[in-house]
């Protein structure tokens, strides 16, 4: 039997007040105790001026991304999709691996234990159960035109499945993500919606991400609408918003994550609550690509509705950091409603942890420090200037933290990554890859070949 006692002026379980002056027993990679300090007892670590809280559970992002961070920088977002769909034929699958790990050793940098992933390339789900990282992988599925045929790229994604599930474990799960409703046909997205249904798969999709994506939707007019002519697709609009189109064709149901939304108006947000999906919020990234502020204030208040947070790629937002997007999702809601009590920090942190794997099916196993509970930790500390003097730990995280400032990250109780050092990948040697494979790619775009 394995037991280690971790310590910190502050306990934050989420579920519960913090507590102040406090430890958590890990027992075999559980949580077994979260107590006030047992006076005169000794602890395996003793983080000091420092808070112990859940692993974030970063619910929505792209880590094979992560190696063009900062490469499509003040695009609009048509332009921005079509400049990143050029660039992935210039990079391979060793590419999009190195990728991941750099995206990876972010997370475990950042506090991040968990991840909802979306993948074209596959490889993400080796580099999750190389790295440690508990993670739900959705394997990418696109199919506009309707002149390619329905049964082949099924059977494709079934293969791709299949694959997934062979590295598939207690920390690694796999799912699907029909990509966006304006890369999918409709006959397709039923299809999906069947298939999901059949074989009991998680789903995550991109849903009325941006105002074109509205505009196609709702009017069959907007920069979608002009690519499809061009390119001699067929395609009616169903006039209705995306979330009722995402319903009308079945994708909305438990097990469903519905990214985005930032498109969305009461009837909207009532039909993805009544469905029992959940939303992904990822208000930097929305904000950096101009698709606007999404309706989080109005999420929080529906009844039934579980909201997570995501940072979604480095390529559209440039940090995989949970602080900055917990401060970006309260800030931006206090500013459009002109209300202080729009949104709190209590409200985001739970989002960042315990909402988000609510969302993703983990919340029996992780997001609160709940005894019983896997023990997906980050160790947080409050001793550099701009956290001194802290007197609330969800204030202090929320306002005034960033992901440099955690020391430790735990999952199952294994240290993955602890004052620097990361403990299942070679930094070193995922670092130098990062930067030839960036250099290369950026030499063909300028080329153009």
């Amino acid at each position: 039997m394995s037991i280690q006692t971790y310590r910190a002026k502050w306990i934050l379980p989420i579920d519960a007040e913090p507590m102040e002056d406090g430890e958590v027993v890990v027992e075999d990679g559980r949580i077994a105790a979260v107590r006030a300090r047992v006076s005169g007892s000794t602890a395996d670590r003793d983080f000091g001026d420092a808070v112990l809280a859940p692993g974030f559970v970063n619910a929505h992002t792209h880590l094979e991304y992560t190696v063009q961070r900062g490469f499509l920088e003040d695009v609009p977002f048509f332009p921005w999709v079509r400049a990143l769909n050029a660039a992935k034929a210039h990079l391979s699958p060793d590419d999009w691996l190195m990728s991941s790990r750099l995206g990876a050793m972010e997370c475990l940098a950042g506090g991040i234990t968990t991840i909802g992933d979306n993948t074209d390339a596959g490889v993400t789900m080796t580099v999750a159960s190389e790295s440690g990282l508990r993670a739900t992988i959705y394997q990418e599925i696109f199919g506009i035109d309707d002149r390619e045929p329905i049964a082949p790229i099924l059977e494709a994604l079934r293969g791709k499945i299949e694959a997934h599930r062979r590295f598939a474990s207690d920390r690694v799960r796999a799912g699907v993500s029909p990509h966006a409703l304006y890369t999918l046909r409709p006959e397709l997205l039923r299809a999906l919606a069947e298939y999901l249904r059949v074989e009991s798969l998680p789903s995550s999709i991109h849903i009325a991400e941006s105002p074109a994506e509205s505009a196609l939707m709702e009017r069959g007019e907007g920069p979608f609408w002009e690519m499809y002519l061009r390119r001699g697709i067929t395609w009616t609009p169903p006039g209705v918003s995306p979330t009722r189109y995402a319903d009308d064709l079945g994708l909305l149901n438990a097990g469903t994550l519905a990214i985005h939304c930032v498109q969305q108006d009461e009837s909207d947000i009532a039909a993805v609550a009544n469905s029992g999906a959940s939303i992904v919020h990822c208000p930097k990234s929305n904000a950096k690509l101009g698709a606007g502020i999404a309706p989080l204030a109005r999420w929080l208040k529906t009844e039934g509705l579980t909201v997570g947070l995501g940072t979604d790629s480095a390529v559209s937002n440039n940090t995989l950091d949970m602080f900055e997007e917990m401060r970006a999702a309260l800030l931006m809601q206090r500013g459009v409603q002109r209300d202080v009590e729009a949104v709190s920090a209590r409200d985001v942190m739970r989002m960042a942890t315990l909402g988000g794997a609510e969302a993703m099916g983990w919340g029996d196993v992780t997001g609160s420090l709940t005894p019983g509970k896997r023990a997906d930790l980050a160790a947080i500390r409050l001793s550099r200037p701009h956290t001194t003097p802290a007197t609330d730990p969800y204030s202090a995280l929320v306002y005034s933290a960033r992901a440099d400032d955690v020391v430790m990250t735990l999952c199952d109780g294994d240290a993955l990554y602890d004052e620097g050092a990361w403990r299942t990948i070679d930094g070193t040697a995922t670092l130098s890859a990062a930067r030839e494979i960036r250099a290369r790619l950026s030499d063909a775009m300028k080329r153009g070949a």
